[in-house]
């Protein structure tokens, strides 16, 4: 299968981190590209980026549409997912729902951890918005370190990370934990194994194997009801290119 990866910001750096963790999750038999927006914002960390990095987002599934067989949207607040599921019948994976979903695989309750205060209320939005309210134990975040300090201070990070999951074990109840960020892209182990043994959970790993079993499967979007084909088709852009 033929699988397209996207950073939903402009970040080169943590695009190419995205990149060497899917090629080695990656079946043999799957080919993996991994891109990021071509404009929008450089990081996400608000409804405001978040809605110029779905447009963004949505703009690469309908330009790459006919090139692949699956998409994942590398970006803990799945931007654009919905109106990209609209787009295409082909599958399309976000990291945070990917997350949350294979957490209730592995435990009752799940946790989340994220850098940054200001993102607590856009995830509790989204676990709202997923319906998964009743199995979240808690989203916590490190006020200490935003996003990009997370990903260049990989040490430090990882321990700060560690002692929150092992808070949300023993003051939350949760059982799993959800890491909450493409920078996190292959630190699940490790900041498991630091915590002490939890379960964490690394979105752009389980969408991928999502992607790549359900496509043995055959299986592909619905088009009845929420995820049915955009009805109006001409939308201008502003730069007055019609898409």
């Amino acid at each position: 299968m033929k699988l397209l990866v996207i950073n939903s910001n402009m970040n080169r750096e943590i695009t190419d981190k995205i990149r060497e963790v899917s090629r080695r999750l990656a079946n043999p038999g799957t080919t993996v590209d991994v891109i990021c927006a071509e404009w929008g914002v450089p990081v996400i960390e608000g409804n405001y980026d978040a809605a110029f990095a779905a447009l963004a987002t949505v703009d690469l599934v309908r330009r790459h549409e006919k090139n692949y067989d699956a998409f994942v949207i590398a970006c803990y607040c799945d931007p654009g997912l919905y109106a990209a599921r609209e787009l295409t019948n082909k599958p399309v994976y976000g990291i945070a729902q990917a997350s949350m979903l294979a957490a209730c695989s592995f435990g009752h309750r799940f946790s989340i951890l994220s850098p940054l205060r200001r993102f607590k209320p856009v995830i509790e939005s989204l676990v709202r918005y997923y319906g998964l309210e009743a199995l979240c134990a808690s989203v916590r975040t490190v006020d200490t370190m935003d996003v990009k300090q997370s990903f260049d201070d990989l040490k430090a990070a990882n321990a700060i990370f560690a002692r929150e999951a092992r808070r949300a074990l023993e003051e939350d109840g949760a059982e799993v934990i959800c890491l909450g960020g493409a920078s996190f892209s292959g630190r699940d182990h490790a900041i498991g194994e630091e915590a002490g043994g939890v379960v964490c959970i690394d979105g752009l790993s389980v969408a991928i194997k999502q992607a790549e079993a359900y496509h043995c499967l055959g299986y592909t979007s619905s088009k009845v009801g929420l995820f049915e084909a955009p009805r109006v088709k001409t939308r201008v852009l502003p730069d007055g290119r019609e898409v």
